[in-house]
């Protein structure tokens, strides 16, 4: 059994605006145990990683180890869609919700577990975009981290996948459709039969409606679509134009980066810089087979959380 909540972390008038974390607790769960921290990516809010879907919840897979599971939505996102910047035309303000806010952020978020177990250090996962606050979050603050993972680590190499390093100039956000992320999935994906091998259809719907579901306007547009920050678009286009996003070096702490084989976003290449240039005694770096950037919901999901897990214990057991 287990307990599912959402906490308000920070209300409407504060600066940043609404934030919110879900909390997953197992009925046995092992408080001695760090908490977990989960941060999402640039377009899909932390629901990617509790899909209301038998054996696609992350979260679930994390507690059922006797652990409490955290996932942050960064302003903007998910249940941290609320009043203000958001509710305004995209065009009057820049990008909302860069890695500096999220920064911000996911320090709310740490101390909120922190204090609600009495721990002083947690276990912290990101994923994609959310990789750099992370990083950056676990090399400034090293004394509150019992383990750093980088799901789709991304770091200092441009993609081809990214189109052309031409800076667009960005509202505060963008509208995202099902059929926008159906096709951004599927731009990750092999050709032909065997892109049924890493997504089943059912999938792609549910998750959408999930999230639109947070955004109270979604079902108004024409497409349905729900609002997602572009603050995380204007952090990649930084990385495009050489910009460093965060300092490996300052990576005292053991890191697990995890990756697909097929993942054109997180790119083997990149991984392997990154793994050089952390000095953690303890650093591993696991590629799974198949698997996209989506690798989290494919059908080689728990191979990645049976990873994720196994990187957690081993420390526990040193």
């Amino acid at each position: 059994m287990f307990e599912d909540r959402v906490f308000q972390l920070r209300g409407a008038e504060a600066p940043g605006g609404v934030l919110c974390v879900r909390r997953k607790q197992p009925a046995n769960a092992d408080l001695r145990r760090p908490p977990v921290l989960l941060v999402h990516g640039a377009t899909l809010c932390a629901s990617l990683f509790d899909l209301p879907l038998a054996g696609y919840s992350l979260m679930q897979a994390l507690a059922e180890r006797g652990r409490v599971v955290y996932a942050l939505d960064i302003r903007g996102y998910g249940y941290s869609l609320g009043p203000g910047v958001m509710d305004e035309p995209a065009d009057r303000n820049p990008p909302f919700a860069d890695a500096l806010a999220a920064l911000e952020d996911i320090g709310i978020a740490a101390r909120f577990a922190l204090d609600q177990h009495g721990n002083s250090k947690l276990d912290l996962i990101g994923f994609s975009w959310g990789t750099i606050p992370c990083a950056r979050y676990a090399g400034e603050s090293p004394d509150k981290i019992a383990h750093l993972a980088l799901y789709a680590p991304i770091h200092s190499e441009a993609r081809p996948i990214w189109g052309g390093s031409e800076r667009q100039r960005l509202g505060a956000y963008r509208l995202v459709s099902l059929a926008s992320i159906a096709s951004r999935w599927q731009d990750e994906l092999p050709k032909g039969p065997v892109a049924s091998v890493f997504r089943d259809e059912p999938v792609v719907p549910i998750l959408f409606e999930v999230i639109a579901a947070l955004d109270a306007a979604a079902r108004s547009r024409r497409p349905y679509a729900f609002r997602c920050p572009n603050g995380a678009i204007k952090d990649l286009m930084d990385l495009i134009a050489g910009k460093s996003v965060f300092d490996a070096t300052k990576l005292t702490m053991p890191v697990l980066l995890v990756r697909g084989n097929g993942d054109l976003t997180s790119t083997d290449v990149d991984a392997r810089n990154l793994l050089s240039l952390i000095p953690s005694p303890v650093k591993h770096y696991r590629v799974i087979t198949p698997g996209s950037h989506f690798l989290c919901i494919e059908g080689n999901r728990r191979v990645l959380y049976e990873e994720l897990s196994q990187f957690l214990d081993q420390q526990l057991e040193r």
